[in-house]
């Protein structure tokens, strides 16, 4: 937390309120013509993998919920360029999220869904679109793609805000609640 406090204090900050750990989470839906992609994720800062570029680099972790009321663990990766210490607003962030599995390192996974979204920040909350990666990861009807489409072009990008939330909404959220009654 110290070293977040040193090198990353716009975790605390962002948003306008401060936060007493450097966690940020967020909740929203992407509206597909197939039904609601419901994401789930928080995040902190993470060192970044180069020295010689600034930047605000994250980790962390989250889920989708399909229409069809499938829920995928996600390791979410990403951040911002240039050096950022006390405010992110208006400032651009990409996500990067693909399923991680319970147990992922002592066995063989796939990794699909892969979701990518770009945007920036408005206040507390992630003004992005999906980078058309909802469609190249999910068929017509929500079901999962039975092949990587990372090499499709983007056909449907979808806007997604995501809402500051806590822990605790997104730990106790699940997907019934995406999809309806």
């Amino acid at each position: 937390m110290a070293i977040d406090l040193a090198f990353e204090p716009w975790i605390y900050i962002v948003g306008g309120h401060t936060r007493l750990f450097p966690v940020w989470a967020g909740s929203g839906v992407a509206q597909a013509p197939s039904g609601p992609y419901k994401i789930d994720l928080w995040f902190s800062p993470t060192p970044s993998g180069t020295h010689s570029l600034p930047s605000a680099s994250i980790a962390g972790a989250g889920w989708v919920c399909t229409p069809q009321g499938q829920r995928y663990t996600l390791r979410v990766t990403g951040g911002a360029s240039g050096r950022i210490w006390n405010d992110m607003d208006g400032h651009s962030f990409q996500i990067s999220a693909y399923h991680r599995p319970f147990a992922w390192r002592y066995r063989s996974v796939d990794r699909r869904p892969g979701l990518s979204f770009s945007g920036k920040w408005v206040g507390p909350n992630l003004v992005m679109t999906d980078d058309g990666s909802i469609a190249r990861a999910f068929q017509t009807d929500g079901s999962l793609k039975s092949y990587r489409g990372s090499l499709e072009p983007a056909t449907s990008v979808l806007p997604i805000v995501l809402n500051e939330t806590t822990w605790w909404e997104i730990l106790t959220d699940d997907c019934r609640k995406a999809r309806g009654p």
